[in-house]
């Protein structure tokens, strides 16, 4: 494996294409239903694999640029201040300017982290003994000793933080029984399933891509399809009546967001982003039974999905250029074996056993000594 600025970049366009196929199957009603959500959580898998590792392997077929990127090459790297020792260039530039936004971003995310996990410390668990077995059937599988539960105005929505003690903060809403306990297994399973990790390693990688805007529709989707997989595990532990008891209680804290209060970027919230669009898709995949549906993976999708994945790894774009005597390795350029055939574009460098080597435009000093021939069949003849 090889890694390039060059294939960092095609990482990143590969990226964005992942992005928007993600953004346009989510958006198929009548699509995603019959794959199930899970296609979709392939997809968002295979695009964090391609950005997280944006490498060159063997089978990588290298696309030479002669005119484009040698240009983009030269207006990068060529110094615009060139005192003593110090050489400065655009590509430097720009990527002090990457590092100080992704690192003050990332900061902040830590900061804003733990100020609300200090907030929390200070506010007192909810006595509700009710409460708390509500809290007790929604998830029987955690340690209730381990969950702190807080009823208060700091949230306006249901919302769960921390990755090993969790705590989960419900807004001051007077919800119903059915409500409530839909709620608190929508904020459990996010717990359950570590949903935070994965918001975790979402968020580092918008971080360090934050100049790119498609990096945040990425995060957006990754939050939707979440919240989507709490639902679907809501759905099949209710029966449908239960599950419009829960629908009800997302309506209540809808009302009760019109001024939402922000919580930090790695806690999962009920309804983390007013978009009127996925709210609906939400409610016609619960209403339409969607979740609840036998639906498996399609071959044919599945397939398409890791053929695309395949693709991206396919071939590279770099800036051409010729081979120098140093790439030619410690051949002995005195073996009258190796010659030349020049071609219309420049030269072709041919081993003692008739074996391409590469191509040249133009000979260079270091191998000026050897034969040049018109074709390959002579030097057989020979």
């Amino acid at each position: 494996m090889q890694f390039t600025i060059f294939t960092l970049a095609m990482a990143v366009l590969w990226s964005g294409i992942f992005i928007k196929l993600i953004s346009s199957f989510r958006k198929q009603m009548t699509v995603l239903p019959y794959f199930s959500i899970y296609s979709l959580f392939l997809l968002l898998l295979l695009c964090m694999l391609r950005i997280l590792f944006p490498v060159e392997f063997p089978f990588t077929t290298v696309i030479p640029s002669k005119s484009v990127l040698p240009f983009v090459q030269n207006i990068l790297y060529t110094p615009f201040i060139h005192s003593g020792y110090i050489k400065l260039n655009l590509a430097f530039l720009l990527t002090i300017i990457w590092i100080l936004g992704a690192v003050f971003i990332i900061f902040k995310h830590i900061i804003d982290y733990y100020r609300f996990r200090h907030l929390l410390h200070t506010l007192p668990a909810s006595q509700d003994a009710h409460l708390h077995h509500i809290l007790s059937k929604a998830a029987p599988c955690v340690s209730l000793k381990n969950v702190k539960l807080i009823v208060h105005d700091c949230v306006t929505t249901p919302t769960i933080t921390g990755f090993i003690h969790p705590v989960i903060i419900l807004p001051n809403i007077n919800f119903q029984d059915e409500e409530l306990l839909g709620i608190l297994i929508h904020e459990c399973t996010h717990y359950t399933c570590r949903h935070q990790f994965i918001k975790l390693i979402t968020e580092f990688i918008c971080a360090c891509f934050w100049w790119n805007p498609l990096f945040k529709e990425l995060s957006s989707e990754i939050t939707h399809a979440l919240e989507m997989h709490s639902d679907k595990v809501v759905c099949s532990k209710l029966s449908m009546e239960q599950q419009k008891n829960y629908l009800s209680g997302i309506i209540k804290v809808l009302k009760n967001t019109k001024n939402p209060q922000s919580v930090p970027a790695f806690s999962c919230s009920l309804l983390k982003e007013k978009n009127g669009e996925k709210l609906q898709q939400r409610f016609n995949m619960i209403l339409k039974n969607s979740y609840q549906a036998k639906r498996k993976f399609h071959p044919a999708i599945t397939s398409f999905m890791l053929s695309v994945f395949l693709l991206s790894y396919a071939f590279v774009f770099q800036p051409f250029s010729e081979p120098t005597l140093t790439d030619l390795g410690e051949m002995d350029k005195s073996n009258s074996g190796y010659y030349f055939i020049e071609s219309k574009e420049g030269y072709d460098l041919y081993d003692c056993e008739n074996q391409f080597i590469t191509h040249m435009s133009n000979i260079d000093n270091g191998l000026k000594g050897l034969k040049i021939q018109k074709n390959v069949e002579e030097m057989e003849e020979k």
